[in-house]
């Protein structure tokens, strides 16, 4: 390229153009590949952003019914508490003046004297006894029935059997039929037969 006095030809001009638009397109392309990857990027990072915020109110939702559904298992539990305690209370009661009448009637049945012993110390029960071993020990003085009912036809008839032939029949206590009450005093020996 010559220089005549800071002119350039037009061909030179041309060159030179030439030359710096084939640089500026070879840059402006290499800078949209840029921008595209750089917006493809940023897409796909808005919706990861996008998708750890739905994550995140549904942690949120979830928690807060998680939470409410907690507090309302929490108050049914202290409902039903109150409820089961309130019961106990009445139940309680009714068996106190129930035992309280067992022990007026029969003061001296041993079965009663036991009862009476268990309650005294059910009653003297503090929050510093240990519950495993007052309930052991409680159980250990509670006799085993073994499933045994009192069976009072069962004892009638046993002591029936055993009085032998001069005992009576039972069926004819019961149900008399045409029995009178003088021969049935009579047989059971409360007034004399030459009367």
């Amino acid at each position: 390229m010559e220089l005549n006095k800071n002119k350039y030809s037009k061909k030179e001009v041309a060159d030179i153009l030439t030359a710096y638009k084939g640089e500026y397109e070879k840059r402006i392309s290499e800078n949209r590949e840029i921008i595209s990857r750089l917006n493809d990027e940023i897409k796909s990072l808005n919706a990861y952003v996008d998708s750890l915020k739905e994550k995140e109110n549904i942690l949120v939702a979830t928690l807060t019914r998680a939470e409410k559904t907690a507090m309302e298992v929490e108050e049914n539990a202290k409902l039903q508490y109150s409820l089961e305690v309130e019961r106990l209370k009445k139940f309680s009661k009714k068996w106190n003046a129930y035992f309280e009448e067992l022990k007026d009637k029969y003061p001296l049945y041993p079965p009663v004297k036991k009862a009476r012993a268990i309650k005294n110390e059910v009653d003297c029960v503090t929050e510093e006894d240990n519950p495993k071993e007052f309930i052991n020990r409680l159980d250990s003085q509670i006799p085993e029935t073994n499933g045994k009912t009192f069976d009072p036809k069962k004892k009638i008839k046993d002591y029936i059997a055993a009085t032998g032939v001069n005992g009576f029949n039972i069926d004819e206590v019961l149900n008399p039929g045409e029995l009178q009450l003088e021969d049935l005093c009579k047989e059971l020996g409360l007034i004399d037969s030459d009367e």
